[in-house]
Formats: structure tokens, sequence, C-alpha cells
């Protein structure tokens, strides 16, 4: 029988459609022990989820936290109940290894109440979406700002985006790994040579989708879009950390606090980016 390894690689590529490429790439991050679970009988696997750590910001606390995904199980098995019992198991693992709370986002809303049943609230707040057209604001003097695509994250600028945010995942330099074997481009703004932000974007779509963007002022954040849309020549839709004013509240992001002592969290959390799949 093929290893639990292979298996879990074919099982993710029938659930998710993902490229070998990619799903390789993948494992060679997470495929240990703290970050895969799995069920399993007689060394066929049954069902798998993946655990990625971070930290989570609230006011001055920082809580350890894991996001769950790539919940998936064998076809043949499905309707029995074993993502459920996965999830209790991992959820378990996750609290001895000291995370206070794990997070989640559901892949549609009709998923959103069997997590309810296992003690998942929402919590989830949408960033800011705006799209800027094609047509730049020429009343805006950009002569000073560039843009550039780069390979890597600039931790150091990250790091003082992340202290000035509120009730944020934290996002560290193992999970934002990912984003650097996908097809997103990270790009980088400049003003008079000087990096001022950094975001995630998928530029190869209809519209140009900005996943995150990390500044410390909201302007940086409008004016990366604005080039954007000026050098790739396509609509924007910018995503981008929101104040309490003007939050909505998601219909997707889900928390589940492991300790009875951290059930204060907020129900405003800022996720950010996607982590996988």
């Amino acid at each position: 029988m093929k290893h639990i390894e292979e298996q879990a690689k074919e099982l993710w590529n029938k659930t998710f459609g993902d490229s070998r490429e990619y799903i390789d790439k993948f494992f060679n991050l997470y495929f240990k022990e703290g970050n895969f679970f799995h069920l399993e009988e007689n060394g066929k696997l049954l069902s798998m989820l993946f655990a990625t750590h971070h930290r989570l910001k609230i006011d001055d606390k920082i809580v350890p936290i894991a996001y769950i995904g790539s919940v998936c199980t064998q076809e043949s098995h499905r309707n029995q109940g074993l993502a459920n019992l996965l999830m209790q198991k991992a959820e378990s693992e996750l609290s001895n290894l000291g995370k206070k709370a794990v997070i989640l986002i559901a892949a549609h809303e009709g998923l959103v109440p069997f997590y309810e049943k296992m003690g998942y609230k929402l919590c989830g707040i949408e960033g800011i979406n705006k799209t800027y057209f094609k047509e730049i604001n020429h009343q805006e003097d950009f002569s000073q700002y560039r843009i550039k695509k780069t390979k890597d994250f600039d931790f150091e600028l990250i790091n003082k985006v992340q202290q000035n945010r509120n009730n944020c995942i934290i996002h560290n330099e193992s999970t934002l790994k990912l984003y650097t074997i996908t097809d997103y481009d990270i790009v980088n703004l400049y003003k008079n040579e000087e990096i001022i932000a950094q975001c995630v974007a998928i530029t190869d779509w209809e519209t140009i989708e900005v996943l995150d963007c990390f500044c410390l002022e909201q302007k940086s954040a409008e004016i990366f879009a604005q080039i954007l849309s000026k050098e790739y020549k396509k609509d924007v839709t910018l995503k981008f950390f929101p104040d309490s004013r003007s939050a909505t509240h998601s219909t997707i992001e889900m928390i589940k606090p492991l300790e009875e002592k951290i059930q204060s969290i907020p129900n405003e959390v800022f996720m950010s980016l996607n982590l996988d799949t």
C-alpha cells in the first residue's frame, strides 16, 4: 500500500484540483508532525487536514493559535462523521501544543452550521474592497512612486505593519513562504526609492485582486492600487486592513477558543490572507 504521504497528495489533488508541482511544494513545507493530521485504517488514508501555526494579536495581547485548512475525506468514506472526529483530534493535539484557539475559513456558507455545532463562531471582518478603474486619477502626482515584483517578503516592513494592527492574525515567515511557491505576485511599492508597502496580488485575472497590502498608512494602499491599475491596464480590487468604523462582518471566517480564559476573543478578527487552497 502507498505511503500515507503519497495517498494524501492524491486525495488533495482529487479534492482541490491543484497541480502536483504545487502539492509537492506545499507538502515539503507542512507535511510534518504538528502540521499534518489524519485518520487511517489498515494503512489506508481516510481523512486529513493541515494546521499552520500563528499568533493572534488582541490589543496588546499575543495569543498562539492555529489555522485549520485543507480538510478532506476520501469520497468512499464521506458523511460518516470522520471530518468531525479528525477535527476534534487535531484540536486536542493543538491544545497540547499550547494553542489557545483555532481558526478556519469555511469553503461556503453551507458549512457554517456544521462548524457552529463544533463550537466555532463567526468572527471575521472582511477587508474594505474598493475597485480602481483603468483611468488613473491624473490630479495626483505619482512620479515619485514605482512598483516592482519581488520573490520574497520584506519581513522588517511587515512586522512594523503588524505591530500597528489590532485583532488580526500575525503572519510569520514560515506561513508567508507558501506564497513564494504559488502563482501569486509579491509586489513592492517604493516612494523615492524607499519601500513603503508590499502586497500579495493575483495579476493574471481579468481584474487584479490584492489579497493583502502591508502598509503603515491606508493612503499607501490606495496609491498602490492606482499604480497597479496603471501598470497592468486593469481594474484592481484592493483588500486592506480596515478600521473599526467601516468593518463588515464576514460570513465564513470562524474561530474556536480552546481555553475558557480566552473566551473574550473579539467577534471581529482580521484574518487577511487565505493560507492554502
